[in-house]
């Protein structure tokens, strides 16, 4: 499956985040998020191991270093989905307290987010090489792009 295809396919499943307050009674959000994720997940595998092309000797070296990144950003995923459900409960009745809360929490997770590449860039590139660690940010940065625009995209402006 080509790339662009591939990247369609993420976009896809992000864009259903907004079908999240349609899932059935027998389904919570964080079920159906978590099922969201988990094929995000085996689709950004994807993508890398075709982008990366990487020899087994280097494949050996980055996939540990993708997990454990990947675990990281994780648990900032859900700190966004948390931010995501409080601004939903604001929705509305949001104040200036309220406002300055979620953009101050939105700016901590960006800069997390950059912290975490930079961190993995380190770690990827000694274990293989900054060609290899370029690349997988390179991929990385597109598809978080990508991501964060669906997001966007579904939430509303604040009232």
């Amino acid at each position: 499956m080509n790339r662009l295809v591939q990247i369609g396919f993420v976009l896809t499943l992000v864009g259903a985040i907004g079908a999240v307050g349609q899932v059935g009674a027998q389904s919570t959000p964080e079920k159906y998020l978590e099922l969201l994720r988990s094929d995000v997940r085996a689709d950004k595998v994807a993508i890398l191991t075709e982008a990366l092309d990487l020899p087994q000797a280097q494949a050996d070296a980055f996939w540990p270093l993708y997990r454990a990144y990947d675990t990281e950003l994780t648990a900032l995923g859900d700190r966004r989905v948390a931010l995501v459900k409080r601004f939903a409960e604001k929705y509305g009745t949001m104040t200036d307290v309220d406002a300055e809360a979620v953009a101050k929490e939105w700016f901590a997770l960006q800069n997390e987010r950059l912290k975490l590449r930079e961190k993995y860039y380190g770690k990827i590139a000694k274990a293989t090489s900054s060609l290899v660690a370029a690349r997988f940010i390179q991929v990385e940065n597109v598809l978080g792009m990508l991501i964060d625009l669906n997001i966007a995209a579904e939430l509303p402006l604040m009232k």
